[in-house]
């Protein structure tokens, strides 16, 4: 288990300026760097800002979903790296705001941008997508030790659910919690499924993988989400968006040799809150924290990810407004698509409102659980 974050005290405050996101469809008819450079363009206008005043450009991709190699070259322009510091990230989107945030934190830049980009190029559609990322999934567990024949990122969704129903959750009480949070999503202008649905009907819907459904399944899309973060010094002179993140932390899980991945699925989450909270001064998270946007890839992590983040008490109306991956997945640029929905609650709420943000890398599925922490303040 690795964790990253500010080592023994609080983390110097990171404001977000800016905020913009593509629709999220099941396929774009763009390429990488027209829907990087939508985004980035649109997120610096809100904040008043040109490329000229980037001091950092973080994008997350993935060379084998871009569908060429060195794929950053292409996107690094259009995110406002080029003849300036940038780098790529093959991880989710969350990942990227950390380290855009770390940078400023550290006092290294003034403004930074996080991009997150998911469109995979590929000839495959709908099923054939399916497959088609679920065979990467496959190619991405370690090559050299325990590259498992058939185990995929929705296989482990699938033993972890079975795990689930042997301890102490039913069927029908998963379906009726994916239920719950499809029918958030409806209505909500970046939500993948736009239908009410019920737990009956959940169950009813095409076999994914065994006991799974393919509703039970996050709503893979495609798309691009651009963060624009600055110094608060800096973003006193700005507008646009106003919230600070205030604390953040990082954890990666166990390997396929253990067992944890499946009897504790929440332990990189788990200690990347602790990370987080205790960068932001949190002491008791389910007391403090007023808001939670967080990625629960099928509802048998549903509440083992909440206890990991100590906020199994918050009621029902300040957890997932829109339904989060149930209502839309867009793969790596899931982390920023989470920032962006607890932003825009945060501009709806009192000042002081504060929110977590939680995401997680799922292209092993329940193994090597990549997981990151924002705490984020409404000012």
């Amino acid at each position: 288990m690795t964790v990253t974050g500010s080592e023994g005290g609080r983390a110097a405050p990171v404001a977000v300026v800016g905020l913009a996101s593509t629709p999220f469809l099941p396929e774009h008819d763009a390429v990488l760097d027209e829907l990087v450079y939508d985004v980035v363009s649109r997120a610096l206008s809100e904040a008043s800002l040109r490329k000229q005043d980037i001091g950092l450009s973080v994008t997350a991709s993935m060379d084998i979903f871009d569908g060429r190699s060195i794929s950053a070259g292409m996107t690094n322009s259009a995110s406002g790296g080029y003849l300036s510091d940038s780098y790529r990230l093959e991880s989710d989107s969350g990942t990227a705001i950390l380290a855009a945030a770390e940078a400023i934190a550290a006092g290294e830049v003034e403004v930074a941008v996080a991009v997150g980009v998911y469109n995979p190029e590929t000839a495959a559609r709908d099923t054939e997508r399916r497959a088609f990322v679920e065979q990467i999934s496959n190619l991405a567990f370690d090559p050299h030790f325990a590259r498992p024949v058939g185990l995929t990122a929705e296989a482990t969704y699938a033993l972890h659910t079975a795990w689930a129903l042997e301890n102490d959750r039913t069927l029908a009480e998963l379906a009726d919690l994916t239920a719950a949070e499809i029918n958030k999503s409806v209505g909500h202008a970046r939500s993948a499924r736009q239908e009410q649905v019920t737990g009956a009907a959940v169950l009813a819907a095409p076999r994914a993988n065994g006991a799974l459904t393919e509703l039970m399944l996050p709503a893979h899309s495609a798309g691009a989400v651009a963060v624009v973060l600055a110094s608060p010094a800096r973003a006193a002179r700005l507008p646009g968006r106003n919230a600070l993140i205030t604390g953040f932390g990082r954890g990666t899980g166990g390997y396929l040799s253990g067992t944890q991945w499946l009897t504790d699925v929440g332990a990189s989450t788990r200690h990347a809150a602790q990370t987080a909270y205790r960068t932001a001064g949190v002491t008791v998270a389910r007391e403090q924290i007023d808001l939670v946007e967080f990625t629960a890839p099928t509802a048998s992590m549903y509440h083992p990810f909440l206890e990991a983040l100590d906020l199994d008490g918050l009621a029902p109306d300040r957890i997932n407004a829109w339904g989060s991956a149930a209502g839309v997945y867009p793969g790596l640029a899931n982390g920023a698509a989470r920032l962006v929905d607890a932003v825009d609650r945060l501009g709806e709420s009192s000042t002081g409102t504060t929110a977590v943000v939680h995401s997680v890398d799922t292209v092993t599925g329940a193994v090597a659980l990549d997981s990151t922490v924002l705490v984020v303040q409404g000012v």
